[in-house]
């Protein structure tokens, strides 16, 4: 099974001392190293933020930066994957397997932080000890384990100049098949250009929402993925407002030369924005805000 790993000793050396917090961070260029499997389903669909803008005519490009601000970058020792700033400036929502060992051994949170890159800056938001809750994640076959492939957490300091993605509602009716949603993530592995800053987003498609009887589970997608998309934001509405998470990129299954999505040997897995998931988003945000007036 994959799961989006990727080894950055420079920022986290940079963590573990407190250096990074508000200098500038020289980023050496990462060398792709594909494995026997791309995650390119058909035509590559992943373009650089500036590409992806260029093809949203009813938005300016500034505009699609703005709403697509909360999509980040997770680093903690040995790992690099995306991170979301999720219903207020201090929660972040990215993947379980970010914290857990094939083991079961759940890492600390020491030396772990979202790297924020604004006005030519790198700064580094810890993690606040003891706040990450994720779900009942163990590593094994990826349609098992990956609806339980989520994470919820608190930063020590909220980031500023970001746009928070906003929830569902709670009597949202779900998402559908078939359904259109942009897939917006840090770098990947996979991609030609890998640097900390780099931000890719693709306009894709929920293929089939699995339902084992007690609500949506997990969701297939269309969506081209690699090494570092886990804890990718699934949108909805980015076009017309403020945009909605409604998935959270887990996984994904895929053989060199995918012609076209296919059920069994061709997709990428994602967690819907439901259930547990939803619950321990919604959770954190209501102890950021304690009262309206504090919105």
């Amino acid at each position: 099974m994959r799961r989006e790993l990727l080894f950055t000793a420079l920022t986290a050396a940079l963590l573990a001392t407190g250096l990074a917090s508000n200098a500038a961070v020289a980023e050496p260029v990462v060398v792709a190293k594909l494995r026997p499997w791309t995650g390119v389903i058909g035509v590559e669909k992943r373009l650089q933020l500036a590409d992806f803008a260029a093809g949203l005519p009813s938005l300016a490009p500034d505009a699609v930066k703005k709403r697509l601000s909360g999509v980040q970058v997770l680093e903690c020792r040995n790992i690099r994957i995306t991170a979301l700033i999720v219903g207020a400036p201090d929660i972040v929502v990215t993947a379980a397997h970010a914290w857990f060992d094939r083991s079961g051994y759940r890492k600390p949170t020491t030396a772990c932080g979202i790297v924020v890159h604004q006005d030519g800056y790198t700064r580094i938001h810890p993690i606040k000890i003891n706040s990450v809750v994720t779900g009942d994640f163990r590593y094994g076959p990826i349609e098992i384990n990956s609806p339980q492939d989520w994470a919820v957490m608190r930063l020590q300091t909220p980031v500023q100049g970001i746009e928070p993605f906003a929830l569902p509602p709670e009597d949202w009716a779900g998402l559908k098949d078939d359904e259109a949603v942009v897939l917006a993530t840090g770098p990947q592995i996979n991609f030609p250009v890998q640097t900390n800053a780099t931000r890719l987003a693709e306009t894709c498609a929920i293929r089939r929402v699995i339902d084992h009887g007690r609500g949506p589970a997990l969701i297939k997608t269309d969506c081209d993925t690699g090494i570092g998309a886990s804890g990718g934001a699934y949108l909805a509405n980015l076009a017309t407002g403020k945009p909605v998470l409604v998935g959270l990129q887990s996984a994904n299954r895929g053989e060199t030369g995918c012609e076209g999505y296919d059920e069994k040997l061709c997709f990428a897995l994602g967690v819907p924005i439901a259930g547990k998931l939803r619950e321990a988003i919604a959770q954190r945000i209501a102890e950021t805000y304690t009262t309206s007036a504090e919105r």
